[in-house]
């Protein structure tokens, strides 16, 4: 667990700090004579603020317990590579970098969020051995859920917290 904390809490330091600096770009709203508490870029920021700062305590503790130490082989990596879960993260990281890095900017930002919540549901809920209605099933239940998250998504975010989507 040490060498697992050990990354995990440099990942947590390396988000956190994307996040503050993202979070110091978004829009202050001092044309809309905004107080400053209020604008868009606060709760981003103070949730980064906590990451680095668990993210931190989680790589002292590591470190304290050797887990900086990661020794890693080929093999190692290979076997890493091979576990469900950590191939289930690979992808999740896959689909969650290709829907910040290509589709939002492309598309519209309503349909890049329901095509990237459709492939997730379908991709992650298919298995194999399905029969025919089980797969419409989840191809349904998957438009169904992606329209209504990506409409749910876009409103909350350009009505209630004012923010310009991509």
């Amino acid at each position: 667990m040490a060498r697992a904390d050990f990354l995990t809490g440099l990942a947590l330091i390396f988000l956190s700090i994307y996040v503050l600096i993202e979070s110091w770009w978004m829009p202050r709203l001092e044309h809309l004579k905004a107080h400053p508490l209020s604008v868009p870029g606060i709760v981003p920021a103070f949730i980064g603020m906590v990451l680095l700062l668990f993210g931190t305590v989680l790589v002292i503790r590591s470190i304290r317990r050797g887990g900086h130490r990661l020794g890693l082989t080929y093999e190692g990596l290979r076997r890493l590579f091979i576990k469900p879960g950590n191939q289930r993260l690979l992808l999740t990281a896959i689909l969650t970098i290709g829907y910040g890095s290509f589709l939002i900017g492309i598309l519209p930002y309503w349909l890049a969020t329901g095509l990237f919540i459709f492939v997730f549901i379908v991709l992650f809920e298919w298995e194999r051995g399905m029969n025919v209605a089980q797969r419409k099933r989840c191809v349904i239940s998957a438009v169904f859920i992606a329209i209504l998250s990506s409409a749910a998504i876009t409103l909350v975010f350009e009505r209630l917290f004012l923010v310009a989507l991509p």
